[in-house]
């Protein structure tokens, strides 16, 4: 007869350190809780992921201010990029505003009716030319010197909506149709002829835009012209000369899922990404395939949940666009939570694809300029650097993550964790906040680690002597234990922290009207990186 099974009573329970890795794989937001990778996080805001360790993300400060007023929302910004120099502007207040310089914005052109420009630099004989579209304003073009509205015959100018430059030709999208038009070829300015697109989209709907993507990685033969409708159609052309049919025809109508705005594309590297209800693909992948195919291909797939919320919830707002920052390995994913008032952004490293979400950047906008990063949006009239100090402005950054559930063991018997350390390199006295969460229920009980630590190095370092100094560093390792009772039989590490905080509790960020306000503000930096964890975990019976 089989007997209850009855432990040895001079057995004693072993206590079991487990490593625990930071969450580099990122923001999981598709993976079951009980079998996600234990490289991956349950949240994680405002913390990076980086190839071996998680950051909190930096800060922003002001670039340009008194655009229009101060309750007047930025909604556009855009570079022009000449052969020797670029400039930045910005569209607020029914203007665009030359915003290049850290300070007060200068008015360029008045008397607008519309913000929300969509635009393409193209070099021509006669010059480097900006050139903008709105739908509701005729075209303007900057050439570096100054701001004109070109002449553009058969058809009406103030339709245009969206442009792109293909094969040499500027290519538009009529507002409120299914009608492209293109210049010849090299030309700013002249007679435009129509292109009508809407026998190819069987779906219906209007046309959105027009890409140029590529198969070849660079500018040639495989160009294709991409021409997307608002119901999930993409037509895709081939060739140089639409008025010929000799180099000139269609390659195919694709089902692609829907997309959301007028700025759902955008280039990364040899590929178009696009941006649409279903989350963020690749041109390169979707072509191809029919729309029950395509999920599977999202480089957001594992945040495809978060997306297909984001979407539902805010999917029919202004500010949905994409932008790729190359001196921080960021793609950002722009996302209006209120329009023109506030937004989040899901950010992915380039370098990994890990993914995580950023707050408190309430952005309409996101432009590189000189490899800097900046955004624009809030309704108070300014222009932001960001990617810069630990503060945004003069408020502190807090940064939130929690690592995947694992049962440390046996997944069908509780444990009892006692201790936990995470292995963290930071400036100062700054430390993280940690917690344990058990069996998929989040924790609210938070507790500080010592800061009884070695203090940073401060040696420069052609100032550290051998056997006398210490070679600097970005900040000192800190390892301290602390107790986190917590029983259950699936455990994730709750880590919280907050940087651009003085020892007085004020922030970084220097007095609003100070005479120092512009350029400084969040300028010092603290760095908080986590490298791994810890945990200490007493195996008990089954349940």
């Amino acid at each position: 007869m089989l007997q209850p099974f009855r432990p040895n009573p001079k057995q004693k329970a072993v206590v079991r350190p487990a490593i625990v890795p930071a969450p580099v794989e990122g923001y999981d937001a598709s993976s079951a809780l009980a079998a996600m990778s234990v490289k991956r996080a349950v949240q994680l805001k405002n913390w990076f992921p980086q190839p071996g360790y998680v950051e909190v993300r930096r800060g922003y400060r002001y670039h340009a201010w008194d655009i229009a007023s101060d309750t007047t929302p930025v909604e556009s910004l855009m570079i022009w990029q000449g052969p020797a120099s670029s400039k930045m502007f910005a569209a607020g207040g029914g203007k665009i505003w030359d915003v290049t310089a850290s300070a007060a914005a200068t008015s360029a052109v008045t008397s607008l009716n519309g913000n929300r420009w969509q635009w393409v630099n193209m070099t021509t004989a006669a010059g480097a030319f900006l050139f903008i579209v709105n739908g509701t304003n005729a075209p303007r073009h900057y050439n570096g010197t100054s701001w004109a509205t070109p002449s553009i015959t058969g058809i009406t100018a103030s339709d245009v909506i969206h442009v792109n430059v293909h094969k040499k030709r500027l290519w538009f999208t009529l507002k409120d149709s299914t009608k492209a038009a293109y210049l010849a070829t090299d030309a700013v300015a002249g007679a435009a002829t129509e292109f009508n697109l809407g026998a190819n989209f069987k779906k219906g709907g209007h046309l959105v835009g027009m890409a140029t993507w590529t198969r070849d990685g660079g500018s040639g033969s495989d160009d294709y012209a991409v021409f997307l409708s608002s119901r999930g159609q993409a037509a895709v052309y081939q060739g140089t000369d639409p008025a010929s049919a000799s180099t000139w025809s269609l390659v195919g109508v694709f089902d692609v899922p829907t997309p959301i705005g007028r700025r759902c594309f955008h280039t990364y590297g040899a590929d178009v990404l696009l941006v649409t209800l279903e989350g963020v693909f690749p041109l390169s992948q979707i072509l191809s395939l029919d729309s029950s195919q395509a999920g599977r291909r999202a480089i957001t797939e594992n945040i495809s949940n978060a997306i297909n919320e984001a979407a539902r919830s805010y999917g029919s707002l202004f500010g949905w666009e994409l932008c790729t920052y190359a001196k921080g390995t960021r793609l950002i994913l722009n996302v209006p939570t209120a329009e023109t008032v506030s937004a989040k952004q899901y950010v992915m490293n380039t370098l990994t694809g890990a993914w995580c979400e950023f707050d408190a950047h309430n952005a309409n906008a996101w432009v590189v300029f000189n490899d800097n990063l900046y955004f624009a949006g809030s309704a108070d009239g300014c222009v932001y650097r960001a990617d810069t100090g630990s503060a945004d402005i003069d408020r502190p950054i807090t940064a939130i993550g929690q690592t995947a559930y694992q049962p440390f063991g046996n997944a069908g018997t509780n444990k009892r964790f006692s201790m936990l350390q995470s292995l963290t390199t930071a400036s100062g006295s700054l430390r993280p906040r940690l917690g344990m969460s058990t069996d998929f229920s989040e924790t609210s009980v938070l507790s500080v680690q010592s800061s009884n630590s070695a203090a940073s190095v401060t040696a420069s370092w052609d100032g550290a002597v051998w056997d006398q100094s210490t070679w600097p560093s970005e900040g000192s390792q800190v390892n301290d234990w602390i107790s986190t009772p917590a029983i259950g039989r699936f455990g994730s590490i709750k880590f919280y922290a907050q940087t651009g905080i003085l020892s007085g509790g004020s922030a970084w960020g220097v007095s609003l009207w100070g005479s120092s306000l512009w350029g400084s503000q969040g300028a010092s930096d603290q760095t908080l990186r986590i490298n791994g964890f810890v945990v200490l975990a007493e195996p008990g019976g089954y349940l």
